[in-house]
């Protein structure tokens, strides 16, 4: 079939390959990633063990009544790995300057940003789990978005730290906005980048309300007006998320003067607390002139 390049060692460019994933992840600032190292390849699943309610009761010191002992719950949940995504690209070896680390260390940087952008969709699309509902409505496929403009974005928010705040919402809280949304917040006077620059390399904007605010692309649009996002928000426990980069390697096929790089990235993520877990549909609306 072929043969692999000489001095290349799958496990450090794989290394390499997961942290440059990892750093071009949006929803890596929001999600758990406490089962990352429990995953191997496709098809695993973890199990997630979560301590149920714990009863209290009343007691007084002139008590002489055997104390009510409660049994500890189980509450486990299972996170599977059956996500699967694969680059492979072929690099010349008419120069040898072609197989240099730092071409191949490029080249492996523009595949990580492909993968995650794939990863975020996938976790932005699990808003569907989420148990807070917010702003709008959802009715089977259909989304009915709130009209959002720079003088209401307020109330909206005000909303959605409300919801969070009776459901106990853990902190810190973060909410994940497409980039319409963080232009009328701008307009609001709500937040502002003060670095001068488009958006902060983690894609973070600030804080308000409580909220971490993040911005992303990939904030999934409704069906059917594609300007209706459905902006999650939440806390760092409310989603499990695991990636494995399964293998890399590089080959030279016995038939071809080039090399053969490919590689496979394996991840699951799922909704572990939805009742912590909220969702705004809400809908780009003009500015009045």
């Amino acid at each position: 079939m072929g043969k692999t390049l000489a001095g290349f060692v799958p496990e450090v460019w794989s290394g390499l390959l997961l942290r440059r994933l990892n750093d071009a992840l949006v929803y890596r600032n929001v999600v758990n990633m406490d089962y990352q190292g429990d995953i191997t390849g496709s098809g695993d699943t973890v199990r997630i063990n979560e301590i149920g309610p714990i009863t209290v009761n009343s007691y007084t010191s002139t008590s002489t009544g055997d104390l009510t002992v409660q049994q500890l719950t189980d509450a486990q949940k299972v996170l599977k790995i059956d996500q699967e995504k694969y680059f492979a690209f072929w690099l010349d070896n008419v120069d040898e300057a072609q197989i240099k680390p730092k071409v191949l260390g490029d080249a492996m940087t523009e595949a990580a940003w492909s993968i995650a952008n794939d990863i975020d969709e996938y976790i932005a699309a699990l808003y569907t789990d989420a148990a807070i509902v917010s702003a709008g409505s959802k009715s089977g496929a259909t989304i009915t978005g709130v009209n959002i403009t720079s003088t209401n974005i307020l109330k909206y928010m005000s909303v959605a730290a409300q919801d969070a705040d009776e459901a106990n919402m853990p902190g810190p809280r973060w909410m994940v906005i497409p980039p319409w949304l963080h232009h009328k917040m701008i307009l609001a006077k709500i937040v502002q980048d003060t670095s001068n620059s488009a958006v902060l390399a983690n894609a973070s904007i600030g804080n308000f309300y409580g909220f971490n605010l993040y911005v992303s692309n990939n904030v999934t649009n409704g069906t059917p007006a594609a300007d209706d996002a459905c902006v999650m928000f939440g806390y760092n426990g409310s989603i499990t998320l695991a990636v494995q980069v399964a293998k890399t390697d590089i080959v030279e096929p016995t038939k071809a003067f080039k090399k053969l790089v490919k590689g496979l990235v394996v991840y699951g993520a799922k909704v572990v607390r939805p009742n912590q877990l909220g969702v705004m549909y809400l809908d780009y609306t003009a500015e009045a002139s």
